[in-house]
């Protein structure tokens, strides 16, 4: 079985391999039935290289459909080396059966993402209304959800107005402090396996 990022899987034989190359026989061609209806966009503020390689890698393994990193005023990384970042994602979309290798899209400020993203915008945030009480984010209704996970000292009151003013929710998922790099993966899991 192999994939090609088109969304199908390829049941195949080996036909002819040696030390340059491997010839395939495609048997059947199937839909893969790993990719979830609903597209969650993560917007993810960068952090330190192995904690944001690991939300990319464990991302793609929940299901999230494309990755936005972003710099806040708390952000403290401005950087990201982007060939090793879509190195992570194939190797994780491969891993988890995925017919789609996540998309990554350049690294943006937060002012300019919760401006431009379409759809529903949730923002996380320890203050804002519990997950539960959102319905439409877990009921299946929806498309597509942009989810936004600030720094690890959280958005400031400035961006959560300015969030506020771009028809974002501010949510949170219970009284616990989660880390960066698990937030979004948390409510990206609660939402794709209602």
């Amino acid at each position: 079985m192999f994939l090609d990022n088109s969304g199908k899987e390829y049941k195949s034989v080996i036909k002819h391999f040696d030390d340059s190359e491997i010839k395939l026989g495609i048997i059947e061609v199937l839909e893969n039935k790993n990719e979830p209806e609903l597209k969650i966009a993560l917007y993810q503020s960068l952090s330190k290289k192995d904690k944001f390689e690991w939300v990319l890698e464990k991302g793609t393994e929940v299901g999230i459909f494309e990755f936005i990193p972003i710099i806040t005023e708390r952000t403290e990384k401005l950087g990201l080396n982007m060939e090793r970042a879509e190195k992570i994602l194939k190797e994780a979309a491969e891993q988890s059966e995925r017919g789609i290798i996540p998309k990554l899209l350049e690294v943006q400020s937060f002012e300019e993402a919760i401006r431009q993203a379409q759809n529903e915008k949730v923002l996380l945030d320890r203050y804002g209304e519990n997950l539960k009480s959102h319905k439409s984010l877990v009921n299946g209704q929806l498309s597509k959800i942009n989810v936004f996970v600030g720094p690890e000292r959280g958005f400031t009151e400035q961006e959560l107005v300015l969030a506020k003013e771009n028809n974002a929710k501010i949510i949170s998922l219970g009284p616990r402090v989660l880390r960066t790099e698990t937030a979004g993966l948390v409510v990206a899991a609660v939402i794709l396996n209602k």
